[in-house]
């Protein structure tokens, strides 16, 4: 069997779904600092997560997705606000973050 040389590809030989997270963009990093500092409420919060949220629907339906994602961008950290949704199970904030490559995380 012979492929032509001229055949050409419309899409790629493979298939890839996003899952998960994207990158907050800076606005919503410095509500959350903002909010933690008691800057702005939960409700100012909520609509500046809502705006962003909606910003990057937006770019996902330009890009040609089908189907979209909120990028996580209510969660802080997903593991954490997954499990601590379980029945019996528990948050727990330490006095200190984990250091981690010579970054100290989020309590």
């Amino acid at each position: 069997m012979t492929i032509s040389a001229e055949k050409k590809h419309t899409s790629a030989p493979f298939r890839a779904d996003h899952v998960g997270s994207f990158l907050r963009p800076k606005r919503l990093k410095e509500a959350r600092a903002q909010k933690a500092k008691g800057e702005i409420s939960p409700e100012q919060l909520r609509q500046i997560e809502d705006e962003e949220i909606i910003k990057l629907v937006e770019k996902q339906k330009e890009a040609g997705l089908q189907s979209v994602t909120d990028g996580e961008f209510r969660r802080a950290w997903w593991h954490f606000d997954f499990l601590e949704g379980l029945d019996g199970v528990e948050g727990y904030t330490a006095e200190q973050g984990l250091q981690f490559t010579g970054v100290e995380t989020k309590k």
